[in-house]
């Protein structure tokens, strides 16, 4: 019974959203289109900061992209395109502080030790893979996010 009188003495304490993280794929926009939805859903009704962060994978370069740097430039033009558009996606949303992040690496791996560190969300958003691989939906980027976040993160599906 004594566990029920801790439960009546708990209040619950309001979150307050100053910077919202959401991560973009941009090799899967279904789940990024899912996850940034709802970033700019939160975003939105709490006047907070959206960090849409990107990730140029260096994992996908072959040998032969490795060698000719005009392959990598195209890769960062092309995200830094898709990164744009997703800005202007979220102004249109009607959100008002945007900040667009693009970077190079692997993602779980730059997020959490550069990004994060530098925009200091309150809050993470990552979306979950469109495609299961042996029953899991969630990919190990996210994965990795989720469990080494010093911040709490959402998976929006």
């Amino acid at each position: 019974m004594e566990p029920v009188q801790e439960l009546k003495d708990y209040h619950v304490n309001e979150i307050h959203l100053h910077r919202v993280l959401v991560a973009i794929d941009v090799d899967d926009f279904t789940s990024s289109d899912q996850a940034f939805d709802f970033a700019c859903t939160v975003v939105k009704k709490s006047n907070a900061t959206l960090g849409i962060v990107t990730v140029v994978e260096s994992k996908d370069i072959n040998v032969f992209e490795s060698l000719s740097p005009a392959s990598m430039d195209d890769k960062r033009l092309e995200a830094s395109h898709d990164l744009l558009t997703y800005v202007k996606k979220a102004k249109e949303f009607g959100v008002e502080n945007v900040k667009s992040i693009l970077t190079e690496g692997t993602p779980n791996k730059e997020i959490l030790e550069e990004v994060i560190p530098d925009f200091k969300p309150d809050l993470v958003v990552v979306g979950s893979e469109t495609k299961k691989v042996l029953g899991k939906t969630i990919g190990s980027q996210a994965e990795g996010i989720i469990e080494k976040s010093p911040v709490s993160v959402i998976v929006a599906r």
